[in-house]
């Protein structure tokens, strides 16, 4: 925009003086901005070796384990700022059914009854609700 506009033009715009847009332009970097330019190369770093997997919280914790202190939400910030973040994991399918045990298998006692002819004569239920019967046979 500093091609096209003056820079007195853009300073009114934007509410601050000339000399208040001199000093920020020629303004050293800070020491929070160095620190965070050296946090942000070692989270990146630690991301890619992880394969793109970890999230704040587990960088941290690398972090840490190397002896750089930093918090969460400061690691949060940087990754966001690098456009980076930790890949959700899936999430899990209950499982409901463990084969691999010595207990007795329940007999079918439904082959044991005759076939229906009609509606509710047989009924049969999920025995995986708390409470529930097997069955029932009218």
């Amino acid at each position: 925009m500093k091609g096209k506009h003056t820079v007195a033009m853009l300073c009114d715009l934007l509410g601050v003086s000339r000399s208040d847009y001199y000093k920020w332009q020629s303004r050293a970097v800070s020491a929070r901005q160095r620190e965070d330019a050296i946090l942000a190369a070692r989270i990146a770093k630690s991301h890619r070796e992880s394969r793109g997997n970890y999230g704040a919280p587990h960088i941290v914790e690398d972090l840490r384990a190397e002896g750089i202190r930093t918090g969460r939400r400061r690691c949060t910030r940087l990754m966001k700022d690098l456009g980076i973040r930790g890949r959700k994991k899936h999430r899990r399918n209950p499982r409901t059914t463990d084969s691999r045990h010595d207990q007795p298998v329940a007999p079918n006692l439904l082959a044991s009854v005759e076939k229906p002819t009609a509606a509710d004569q047989v009924w049969v239920t999920d025995i995986t609700l708390p409470g529930s019967s097997l069955f029932s046979v009218d």
